[in-house]
């Protein structure tokens, strides 16, 4: 072998030297057919993949080379033949079959390591010609391999609309399985197309009668799967096909849910909801909670998506709905520092009613966002008249920006409300003690420069008695170089 793994044999069929195969003939009894280079490809896998067919021919017939021997990653020579569209040599292989007594169908059944048989190689290959060619040659449509998909599930997701009405065409007795058939993951070909967005297909295959609601694995429609994946032409041409819009996936979310979460064009959706249905099925699609809660507008909240957001709002969306944790949209985009979307929710009309309410810790909007170090939306909650409340362990905004060492949101609060400096927690906490427990230096010594208290809580333990415990150097530091 060469550099490149290859024996003479190899580089002869790989430049198509149909000549010097010719002369080698002469000497077949010292050449090894078998022989394989890379990958364990033999000369014959390469006269596969090249459609070198008159040097496959010669390989079989005078040379005795093998059709049925595969390389290293389990290929046989015709699924190279039919995943590279070498319909020429394809045709030899399967006359080479006949020849030995074998049919064609058996030829073009067999199955290489991944489960698939020439079919599929020839449809991932998109060649029309080398397709129709295994399918004359018997292949089935309904074949399915080891991850239960079919050539048809293969083409419809790959969008190969001319191969999937080929497919049809010759075997009309096969379409309806096919239609019906799933995946290992349950889903129909109608899923494939639908979650490529491949809109052309998705009519056709409803046009040849497919199901438009199949559930695959997660209970996803091929309506909910085109929404979660973005594919929008899909969406709209599913809802004006008459989809199920009122289906949930496995997290209980309907389709609005997904169109929001993926940024999808809101607007263009109610148009074709209220067209296709009524405003009666876009209305109790609105409010709905998945697992979690949470309805489509907290989603809204949380990606940030004012579009959406505003669309939701105009179609009649509840703001204040609370998911399983007791969060409404504004405590989503307050944790997320979506200041457009706080602002919007709070120019609504109920915008006054929810800035104050608290999650299922007693957080609020405000809490959130000084927790999180917005300082934006801090600021904006304080000008819109956020209170200073304490959480369910009596903390309140300025100890969550201490423990979480956000040392600006810290100034904003101290300047606005100086009186939060020396507050304590139901433990007797100051925001020295939590920002010592936590090790953040910056908020230590932000506090001691604000001059606040050293103060003892509820089991007479000062900051730095909680520096030296935890061992915290840095902690411990900031506070015995203070002024």
């Amino acid at each position: 072998l060469n550099q490149k793994k290859q024996a003479a044999l190899h580089l002869a069929t790989e430049l198509n030297r149909v000549s010097v195969l010719d002369v080698m003939t002469r000497y077949k009894g010292s050449i090894d057919t078998k022989q394989g280079g890379e990958h364990g490809r033999t000369a014959l896998h390469i006269a596969a993949i090249l459609d070198h067919d008159e040097c496959a021919r010669i390989l079989i017939t005078q040379l005795g080379a093998c059709p049925r021997r595969s390389c290293n990653n389990g290929y046989y020579p015709i699924h190279e033949a039919a995943k590279n569209a070498s319909s020429r040599t394809m045709e030899v292989f399967l006359q080479w079959s006949e020849s030995i007594g074998c049919t064609r169908e058996e030829m073009i059944s067999f199955y290489d390591a991944e489960g698939n048989v020439p079919l599929h190689s020839a449809v991932h290959s998109g060649d029309f010609k080398a397709v129709e060619l295994c399918l004359k040659s018997g292949a089935k449509i309904s074949t399915q391999q080891h991850d239960l998909s079919t050539p048809v599930h293969l083409a419809c997701a790959q969008g190969a609309i001319d191969i999937v009405k080929l497919m049809f065409g010759l075997q009309p007795t096969e379409k309806s399985l096919s239609l019906s058939s799933c995946d290992i993951q349950k889903m129909t070909p109608l899923h494939c197309a639908a979650m490529f967005d491949r809109v052309e297909i998705v009519h056709f295959l409803i046009q040849e009668r497919a199901d438009i609601n199949p559930l695959d694995k997660e209970r996803r429609s091929p309506l909910l799967l085109a929404a979660s994946r973005g594919g929008w032409r899909t969406v709209l041409a599913l809802i004006r096909l008459g989809a199920d819009i009122h289906l949930k996936d496995s997290n209980h979310r309907n389709v609005l849910h997904l169109v929001v979460m993926n940024g999808g064009r809101l607007e263009e959706f109610a148009q074709e909801v209220i067209k296709a249905q009524s405003t009666d099925s876009l209305q109790q699609l609105l409010n709905e909670k998945d697992n979690a809660g949470c309805s489509p507008l907290h989603y809204a909240s949380r990606e940030g998506h004012i579009r959406s957001l505003e669309n939701l709002i105009r179609l009649g969306a509840c703001i204040n709905l609370k998911n399983n944790n007791n969060e409404s949209p504004l405590h989503f985009a307050a944790r997320y520092g979506r200041y457009n979307t706080v602002k919007q929710l709070l120019d609504s009309e109920k915008g006054s009613f929810i800035i104050n309410e608290t999650d299922g810790e007693g957080l609020t909007p405000l809490h959130i966002a000084s927790q999180q170090g917005h300082t934006k939306v801090v600021q904006l909650l304080l000008n819109r008249g956020a209170l200073l409340h304490r959480d369910h362990n009596g903390r309140n905004p300025l100890h969550l920006a201490a423990m979480s060492g956000y040392t600006q949101t810290m100034e904003l609060l101290q300047s606005v409300h100086s009186h939060l400096l020396d507050q304590v927690d139901k433990d007797g906490n100051t925001a020295l003690h939590l920002a010592t427990m936590e090790n953040k230096p910056n908020s230590i010594a932000l506090l001691l420069s604000m001059n606040c208290k050293l103060q003892y809580n509820n089991i007479d333990l000062s900051a730095i008695d909680y520096a030296i415990y935890y061992k915290f150097p840095e902690a411990a530091l900031a506070m015995v170089t203070h002024d």
